[in-house]
């Protein structure tokens, strides 16, 4: 009985090596067939390969993770708005001109508005109007419906308005010069001479010639333009204070800035800036939207005000 063992074991073996020889055989017939249809496929046109490239491109910035990265750049470096053609809202724009959806650019735009708002609002605090009519349609393509370009739009609209009474001013300050200079050098009358007296019977004196004309000349010379007044509150409603802030004992504030109308209603509230941030801005927005003021005038009649306030929550 010992014998057959090793027999055995030698069949197994042939038997395997068999089966590997079979299939080294059919793989190398597997690559040999990959081979020729290789070979057998005929090379494309060079109008199809070139067909196959890219389909659009706009300057060495085309692509759109080049955009992102230059945008980026332009924010590390604070250049938000300016210079024209080199800033960080102006990159972003150019990303969602190719990619209409992309993310990352919408985001970043969102996130960005407040500052560039803040930067534009500086713009126009330098008197470079043309400048600042720029960068407000900057950010109108950014976000047409934000409620911050209103109050940009109406305070650069203030200081043209400044500027334009002041060239006036300058104006009608030069055209009376002329005049007054004129009126000094004109020559003094010669006295004539003295008339022969004649005896004259008295007369009473009336006052009341004399005193009109004095009183109409003080009336005119007190006349004055009237002065610009700002917005004064009337009513005031106080935030409530979040369940969850008074929960954990958070105190805080709120920048908040809007618009009194002329009827002394609130309009455009927004957040400014708060600490800690998105935990009282709800509270704070909903109080100031229901306060009431008297309208600020601008040359004696109701004109519409930028006001800004901060609202604390302490507890």
């Amino acid at each position: 009985m010992p014998a057959p063992r090793p027999r055995r074991a030698e069949g197994a073996t042939r038997y395997a090596l068999l089966i590997v020889l079979v299939l080294l055989a059919g793989a190398g017939g597997v690559v040999a067939w990959i081979l020729k249809a290789n070979r057998d496929v005929p090379a494309l046109p060079a109008a199809t390969v070139a067909e196959s490239g890219e389909i659009h491109r706009d300057g060495p910035y085309a692509d759109v993770t080049r955009l992102l990265l230059q945008a980026r750049h332009a924010v590390a470096q604070q250049r938000l708005l300016a210079p024209e053609g080199d800033n960080a809202v102006e990159w972003y724009l150019r990303v969602l001109k190719q990619e209409p959806r992309n993310q990352a650019a919408q985001d970043a735009l969102r996130e960005l508005f407040p500052f560039a708002a803040t930067a534009a609002e500086q713009t126009i605090g330098q008197g470079n109007a043309a400048e600042a009519q720029r960068q407000i349609d900057l950010l109108s393509r950014a976000d047409p419906t934000n409620y911050t370009l209103t109050m940009l739009r109406a305070k650069l609209q203030a200081q043209l308005q400044v500027a334009d009474d002041q060239r006036r001013r300058e104006e009608l300050a030069q055209a009376a010069s002329p005049k007054a200079s004129s009126h000094l050098a004109a020559p003094s009358p010669v006295a004539a001479p003295p008339a022969p007296s004649v005896p004259v019977a008295p007369v009473p004196l009336d006052p009341a010639p004399d005193a009109r004309p004095v009183a109409a000349a003080a009336k005119e010379t007190h006349v004055s333009a009237p002065a610009s007044t700002s917005p004064v509150l009337k009513r005031r409603v106080e935030p409530y204070y979040p369940a969850d802030a008074r929960r954990t004992r958070r105190q805080g504030w709120v920048d908040v800035r809007f618009v009194v109308e002329t009827d002394g209603s609130v309009s455009h509230a927004g957040v400014v800036d708060a600490d800690p941030r998105n935990v009282f801005d709800r509270a704070a927005l909903s109080a100031v939207e229901r306060w009431q003021f008297a309208p600020g005038t601008r040359d004696g009649a109701p004109a519409p005000m930028e006001v800004r306030q901060r609202i604390d929550f302490r507890l």
